[in-house]
């Protein structure tokens, strides 16, 4: 399943869609209400909903350079540099090495943290709840137990 299906998944209002794409472009509650002409506050909370938020967090992690695969095949692209430059000419030392793998080590486990994380929430919420109301209006209850109830309390 594609990030784009994870997203339209989600139930987002048409307002909470358009405040988040707005954010994502912006990146500024007040850039973002002043363009809407909505409060600020109005923002803040849909952005604190719960949807919007995965979907404004989907989007960010999934697009643009701070994607992480793009991220992570440019980090890729410098090892590989840094390898040559250590073979060629000794110029780079083991240590440059060991700290941008250091680095791309710490990326992966915080990748791997975040969705975890998100799985955990997911899985943590209510998908369907079904709730039941009994409306009962005699005090003593219905069936056999209901009028035996009745029997004994009200004849003396």
């Amino acid at each position: 399943m594609n990030n784009l299906a994870k997203v339209e998944d989600a139930q987002i209002s048409p307002e909470g869609l358009e405040i988040a794409n707005t954010y994502l472009k912006t990146t500024s509650v007040k850039e973002t209400a002043l363009e809407l002409g909505v409060p600020e506050d109005q923002v803040s909370r849909y952005l604190g909903q719960r949807e919007v938020k995965k979907y404004v967090d989907t989007v960010f992690l999934d697009v643009g350079y701070r994607n992480r695969f793009r991220l992570a095949n440019k980090l890729d692209e410098i090892i590989d540099k840094k390898l040559e430059e250590l073979d060629e000419a000794d110029m780079t030392s083991n240590k440059d090495i060991a700290d941008l793998l250091q680095m791309a080590h710490k990326m992966r486990m915080d990748e791997m943290k975040v969705q975890t994380d998100q799985q955990k929430a997911e899985q943590a919420t209510i998908k369907n709840q079904t709730n039941v109301q009994i409306n009962d209006n005699s005090s003593f209850g219905e069936g056999n137990y209901g009028e035996l109830m009745k029997k004994l309390l009200t004849e003396g």
